[in-house]
């Protein structure tokens, strides 16, 4: 029996952390001997309880303990789960790594096992072992198991972890390392409470604002002008897909900057085609706002707090006192970009529209099948197809441009190469980021000169570790770009639970020892505070500038998921809320 999905094809998929710039002795926990979610150990997965286990443990005082939780039975589409955390890539590059584990199961009808994966600086997957082929199922007593991998001096990033696809329970402890040979030994544990300097440093430092809630005037945001300075693209995330007063904030920031600042570009982590229709009614107001949002396709925009936000932008435009456009740069649908691609060509080289009509089906019957797809040579035959659409209508642009407006010609040829971007999402060739990346730079590259831009987006996506779009972004626009990311205390927000529903899920208050327990201890309910510029020996930078845990969340619940990050290298700005609430989804 193989798994559905290997881990190395969630960890491409889901969106685990890794961090970047890592100290060269990180604490990893890596026998979970840590009190639970503060070891830095990212969990993610639909269908599984995961849980420090004291009573059963192959080393140590306990083990983590995955279990299968569901009525209904397990299928292949239901994935697995992984528990994943990021190696200090300089540490392994060029040399030869064995990674261990003791693995105990009772009653799996699935599989468990270990995982490893290499990347470069694009997130390309340059090495890695999962036990294809070798992975543990039924009941087995605790049993050490390995991987052996030789990883490229061009790695950029290191994931690894433990996972379980399948019914049944697993149990893991005593995960090891060995570099050529020699056992790796992992750093201390780091200080669990702030020192009162280093609370007082942050309180110092923090700009406070009143509310998070849209239209309440601007002044206590004026502050914030100093912050944004003159960046040119402002890169807002989002330490989970459902908080309310994320989005709020999000918009307030908006009627700061497209107000008083001269930002006229907003872009979201949506579909690049789909979002521009809710760019129409923004424009024009043409169209039902709430029933453009939803054909976006992302329940996480289909919310009271986005639809407020784009009656705002309409309401703007309307006025006469400023113009904002709505625009998208995710390329996770091939649909609507495959039928604008083909609406032109059929117009403007009727000879070719089948070929390419062909092609574009290939591409939409491979996203039909889903992650199982990935890497298949169905796969690798839709996005050859896709390419050569792609390179035919770039080569013919000219052409095209003696008959067509410019932008219609553009705006065709950009949805190819989404189209393409969904194909090299399966096979590996690119990824999610690399492509939203490049679609930012489209969307500047069309803009006029100077133009400014808000982009909304999860705070994995934002954030400048390499391989993820924020990394890109900062290669091409380095200073010009400013990243702020947003965390928060407690509290509730929508996600897809772990019995696979969408419903409201409660936060855990942040561990002792993470980014998120220091960030609240300045007991300040709403505030900003800037990143950059902090001296070494400031009583912060064991927080702030060395690797801690912080909380990331993304679409799916986790109770456990607080990854590894260096907060002052990843962002230039941290919006902290105390206490949040679940986006209000839509009626449907």
């Amino acid at each position: 029996m193989r798994a559905p999905a290997s881990l190395l094809l969630l960890l491409a998929l889901a969106g685990v952390p890794a961090a970047g710039a890592a100290p060269a002795r990180p604490f990893l926990d890596l026998d979970f001997e840590a009190p639970e979610c503060s070891g830095g150990w990212f969990l993610q997965g639909i269908g599984y309880e995961s849980a420090i286990d004291r009573a059963v443990k192959s080393s140590g005082r306990q083990s983590l303990r995955v279990r299968y939780v569901l009525p209904e039975p397990w299928d292949r589409d239901r994935g697995e789960l992984a528990v994943t955390q990021s190696f200090p890539a300089a540490a392994v590059a060029g040399r030869r790594v064995r990674y261990s584990g003791a693995i105990k199961t009772q009653s799996s009808t699935g599989l468990a096992g270990l995982g490893w994966v290499a990347r470069d600086a694009s997130g390309r997957a340059l090495a890695g072992d999962s036990m294809s082929g070798r992975e543990v199922t039924g009941t087995t007593p605790w049993t050490r198991y390995s991987v052996e991998i030789d990883v490229p001096a061009s790695v950029a990033t290191v994931s690894f972890g433990v996972f379980q696809a399948g019914e049944g329970t697993s149990w893991f402890d005593g995960l090891a390392v060995e570099i050529d040979g020699r056992r790796w030994v992992e750093g201390r544990r780091p200080a669990a409470a702030p020192s009162p300097a280093a609370v007082s440093w942050l309180r110092k430092r923090a700009i406070p604002f009143a509310t998070a809630e849209p239209g309440s005037g601007l002044s206590d945001l004026q502050a914030l002008k100093r912050v944004i300075g003159d960046a040119r693209i402002v890169s807002l995330g989002e330490g989970t897909h459902g908080t309310r007063e994320f989005f709020q904030m999000k918009h307030r920031l908006i009627e700061l900057m497209a107000g008083e600042m001269g930002f006229t570009l907003f872009a979201l982590e949506a579909s690049m085609p789909e979002a521009q229709l809710v760019n129409d009614y923004v424009l024009t107001g043409r169209g039902d706002p709430a029933t453009l949002i939803r054909g976006m396709g992302f329940w996480t925009w289909d919310t009271e707090e986005v639809l407020e936000m784009v009656l705002w932008m309409r309401e703007w435009n309307a006025s006469g006192r400023g113009r904002i456009q709505f625009l998208g740069f995710d390329m996770q649908n091939p649909d609507l970009a495959s039928d604008n691609a083909a609406s032109f060509l059929a117009k403007a080289e009727p000879a070719y529209s089948r070929e390419a009509g062909d092609a574009f089906n290939k591409v939409k019957a491979v996203d039909a099948i889903g992650r199982n797809a990935f890497g298949s040579g169905q796969a690798r035959e839709a996005e050859q197809a896709a390419r050569q659409v792609l390179d035919h209508m770039e080569q013919k642009r000219g052409d095209y441009l003696g008959r067509y407006p410019l932008e219609e010609v553009d705006w065709a040829i950009q949805n190819a190469r989404i189209v393409l971007q969904v194909a090299q999402s399966y096979t590996g060739s690119a990824s999610r980021d690399t492509s939203m990346a490049k679609n930012v730079e489209w969307i500047l590259d069309q803009a006029p000169e100077g133009a400014k831009i808000v982009l909304w987006a999860h705070n994995a996506h934002v954030n400048r570790v390499p391989g993820w779009m924020g990394a890109f972004l900062s290669e091409r626009y380095g200073d010009d770009m400013l990243v702020v990311g947003f965390a928060f205390a407690e509290g509730r927000y929508n996600a897809i639970s772990e019995n696979g529903s969408l419903r409201d899920n409660e936060a855990l208050p942040p561990p002792p020892g993470t980014v998120d327990a220091y960030l609240r201890a300045a007991r300040i309910p709403r505030f900003v505070v800037d990143l950059r510029n902090i001296p070494g020996h400031a009583p912060s930078a064991p927080w702030l500038k060395k690797e801690r845990p912080f909380r990331l969340i993304g679409s799916v619940a986790a109770r456990c998921a607080f990854g590894p990050a260096v907060v002052a290298e990843e962002y230039d700005a941290m919006i902290w809320i105390e206490r949040t609430n679940p986006s209000v989804l839509l009626p449907r």
